[in-house]
């Protein structure tokens, strides 16, 4: 159901089934109306998000990542623990070097820092659904899948003048030392260099 990294870019018009996550109704309602070219269901918290997920298939979710009852990291963690590999995009205001680090060992690589545009929307779905020929789509398809060592060597064959090539470097390089040496490289690295270099960015 979900794309593999090899995937080509989708005919114009696909629709994809979208799960917005967020605890703020107006945003919810803000991200629906950018998304509207594809099918998009909201639920107002990590619960509902996750009964929603045992009773229907989605291919991507928008999820925020402080909620008051389940939060985004947790959301994810329950996925993952299900075999639900489900691409994610984590999407908040401040996203601290930990949840971040926690994210991508959950496999999450894909991140929105709010106010998000409504072009970073529509093009975060295709960035992460049709990645077609992009190298770096390509590349952090293969890091989505949990293929650290095929991502990093993507990112290397790739000019270095590209914005999120370096950092993504960084922090793939770090996690794939494994154990807690890489996870504490992986943590100084996001804490150095924050978040907003390996956020989604339209265009």
């Amino acid at each position: 159901m979900y794309p593999s990294p090899e995937s080509k870019t989708a005919p114009p018009g696909t629709r994809y089934k979208v799960l917005v996550v967020d605890d703020e109704p107006t945003l919810r309602l803000g991200f629906s109306y950018a998304l509207s070219d594809h099918d998009t269901d909201t639920a107002a918290n990590g619960s509902e998000a996750l009964a929603k997920l045992d009773e229907s298939t989605y291919d991507i979710m928008i999820l925020d990542l402080r909620m008051p009852d389940i939060d985004g990291l947790r959301v994810i963690e329950s996925l993952r623990r299900h075999g639900n590999l489900m691409p994610v995009v984590l999407c908040s205001a401040a996203i601290t070097p930990s949840a971040a680090l926690r994210a991508i060992t959950g496999q999450v690589v894909d991140f929105l820092l709010k106010p998000v545009q409504p072009a970073e929307l529509r093009g975060v779905v295709s960035h992460v659904l049709a990645p077609g020929n992009d190298p770096f789509a390509v590349a952090m398809a293969l890091a989505r899948a949990g293929r650290h060592e095929e991502a990093i060597i993507r990112l290397q064959e790739i000019d270095g003048a590209h914005p999120q090539t370096k950092a993504w470097l960084g922090i793939l390089r770090a996690i794939r030392g494994g154990g807690l040496e890489g996870e504490a490289a992986a943590f100084g690295k996001l804490e150095r260099d924050g978040l907003s270099a390996l956020a989604y960015k339209a265009g």
